[in-house]
């Protein structure tokens, strides 16, 4: 049984170790990020983080589940492991308020281009009469003020009240 253990050690460093990233990919340390309203879990926000200063070709992000949670993974030169970069970080964070379909998925199939043009329109006029729950400052990394300084060994649990923040 130790064996197998150590078996399973062995190629999960090997599968996530320094040796099959790309060259420039960075440091990285496990990150997992949070995103509350008012208490209430936020689901379906994109959440993305830049280092500072901004670092070409990197993608760092995640998207939050129904408990308002994800793990964030960074992405660069077509390879990805969990975990945010070493460094300066700033977060931003998108989510578009939910607009439901008024039609149903057999009258979405029928529409024409111009029918679903039209439909697709009248979808984004109403979700934009909708009150926004992210601050227009959150989701810009010029002016967001989510931001954190990652250490290497040192995992981050990122709590965002959006509350704080409007």
């Amino acid at each position: 049984m130790r064996l197998f253990h150590l078996s399973l050690i062995l190629c999960s460093v090997s599968l996530f170790g320094c040796s099959n990233a790309p060259e420039g990919f960075p440091k990285v340390v496990l990150c997992t990020v949070t995103v509350t309203d008012n208490g209430q879990p936020v689901s379906n926000a994109s959440v993305i983080i830049n280092t500072v200063p901004p670092t070409s070709g990197l993608v760092v992000s995640g998207e939050t589940d129904e408990q308002g949670r994800t793990t964030i993974f960074t992405i660069f030169n077509g390879h990805s492991a969990p975990g945010a970069p070493v460094g300066s970080l700033v977060m931003t964070i998108f989510r578009e308020p939910h607009v439901p379909d008024w039609k149903t998925e057999e009258e979405l199939l029928q529409m024409d281009f111009n029918a679903s043009m039209a439909y697709t329109m009248e979808k984004d006029a109403r979700r934009a009469r909708l009150p926004r729950i992210v601050s227009a400052a959150l989701t810009n990394p010029n002016t967001s003020p989510l931001t954190i300084e990652a250490v290497v060994g040192q995992p981050l649990d990122w709590q965002v009240k959006l509350e704080e923040h409007r």
